[in-house]
């Protein structure tokens, strides 16, 4: 199977965390182009193995904190992703590069997977509800940008030179 898994991970009661699935939610209430894939991945990327159907792509939508300024979108491409450090000494706290690499040692089939992650800022990582201003300004800015992105690579899939019907910019503005 060739395609994009698309998955957002987060806990959208705790605040910013619910940055992914805030995504996920958006790009969800338009059709996806064929091939295309988007789910909410829950709260554990470990599960990662288990949303997987085949897809060669995988691009991955969560709250990263990076010591940037809230709602600052983190694009990392495959490579990058792979070579970060895991920074933290506990097993119970994986990063999702750390997560990545055991995913992919523990299940050899998903090494020619290429991985692809939007991280956004968080401003709040607490328990409450609803994302902080800059955080839901940037859901909406990488949620453009995927539908952009999935657009074009279904295009490239099926060999179109032109954008189908599911391209809009104006669908998330």
């Amino acid at each position: 199977m060739s395609g994009v898994l698309v998955l957002g991970f987060g806990n959208p009661l705790v605040g910013d965390d619910g940055a992914g699935p805030a995504v996920v939610r958006e790009l969800a209430d338009h059709c996806p182009p064929a091939g295309i894939r988007i789910e909410d991945g829950g709260t554990d990327v470990l599960t990662l193995p288990s949303w997987w159907q085949g897809e060669t792509e995988l691009w991955i939508i969560d709250a990263v904190r990076a010591g940037a300024q809230p709602g600052t979108i983190h694009r990392l491409d495959h490579d990058t992703i792979l070579s970060l450090p895991q920074t933290t000494a506990s097993l119970h706290h994986l990063s999702i590069p750390e997560c990545l690499r055991w995913i992919v040692h523990a299940f050899p089939e998903m090494r020619a997977v290429r991985f692809r992650l939007w991280g956004i800022e968080p401003a709040v990582i607490s328990a409450s509800s609803g994302l902080s201003e800059p955080v839901a300004e940037a859901v909406g800015q990488v949620a453009s940008e995927l539908w952009s992105a999935l657009s074009a690579s279904s295009a490239d899939r099926e060999g179109s030179s032109t954008a189908d019907d599911n391209d809009s910019s104006d669908r998330f503005s």
